[in-house]
């Protein structure tokens, strides 16, 4: 019987996983592109967002910037690509 608090990654460390399952996670969307610049150029409008809103902006913010830490592509797709 083993202990499920002593398993040791073999190939990756937690912090890694954790990056690589956000960069997964990220699939781009025009609509979050939209919030995101409402965010940076009208403050006081996104504060007013319904918060469910804002916490999926958050969870898009942070899976795009892990899909850029490790080198993968962030921008809209192309016609060939879609």
């Amino acid at each position: 019987m083993s202990n499920p608090g002593s398993y040791t990654y073999t190939y990756e460390d937690r912090e890694t996983a954790k990056l690589r399952r956000s960069a997964d996670a990220f699939r781009y969307s025009a609509a979050m592109e939209h919030l995101a610049e409402m965010k940076r150029d009208r403050p006081e409008q996104y504060d007013q967002m319904n918060p469910l809103s804002r916490i999926s902006l958050g969870h898009y913010e942070i899976a795009k910037a892990a899909a850029v830490q490790l080198g993968r592509s962030v921008s809209a797709p192309t016609d060939r690509e879609a």
